[in-house]
């Protein structure tokens, strides 16, 4: 069985993306994987650190991990970063799922990002 990424509301998704200044338009169909920018992701944790909402820290941790996808496409981030957004993850097994490729039988299926996360 082929895991997929938590389903983010459109309503919850269009709240996140007001509150932290990333678009989501109507034909958004994968709007964490669209609006993914790994040069935020500190400002998206500081969100997700703050917000009382679980629907809301779904979305922003679902866009956490697709930003973070893209930056260990271009380079790993620090340590330290990676320590602050392990934690809150974990709390997500569907997403940690969905990443870590559980279904991958060679490297081409794999984000750039499943080596760290298989690790949580």
């Amino acid at each position: 069985m082929s895991a997929h990424l938590p389903v983010v509301h459109r309503t919850t998704a269009k709240a996140v993306a007001d509150a932290m200044g990333v678009r989501c338009e109507p034909w958004m169909q994968d709007w964490p994987l669209e609006v993914a920018d790994s040069g935020r992701i500190e400002e998206f944790l500081a969100h997700y650190e703050k917000e009382e909402r679980p629907e809301h820290r779904l979305a922003i941790a679902v866009l956490i991990t697709a930003s973070l996808d893209e930056a260990f496409s271009l380079a790993p981030p620090q340590k330290a970063l990676l320590d602050r957004v392990g934690p809150g993850l974990k709390a997500y097994p569907q997403v940690v799922e969905y990443w870590s490729c559980p279904d991958a039988n060679t490297d081409e299926q794999l984000f750039a990002i499943t080596p760290w996360i298989r690790g949580l």
